[in-house]
């Protein structure tokens, strides 16, 4: 498994970790809180924005990873061919 490969799982088992956690965060805190449904809504959108946010960002540093690997190699393939 190449580096590019070892980051790109990384980073992919984070976000579903994240997504997970924020999942069952969500539930746990439902289960637990004593707001009305009002408030519990305004929460729960509240928090859905700032996991879309977090999610957002971590896609835009993986993106940049991945970008910057491949111009790596791809300078190392051609810095070889000659």
């Amino acid at each position: 498994m190449s580096t590019l490969d070892k980051g790109s799982v990384t980073m992919g088992g984070f976000l579903v970790g994240a997504a997970v956690g924020a999942v069952v965060g969500a539930g746990v805190a439902l289960l637990l809180t004593p707001q009305s449904g009002k408030e519990t809504r305004k929460w729960i959108g509240a928090k859905s924005r700032e996991a879309k946010g977090r999610i957002g960002e971590a896609l835009e540093h993986t993106t940049d990873v991945i970008r910057h690997q491949a111009s790596a190699i791809t300078s190392n393939l051609e810095a070889r061919k000659h």
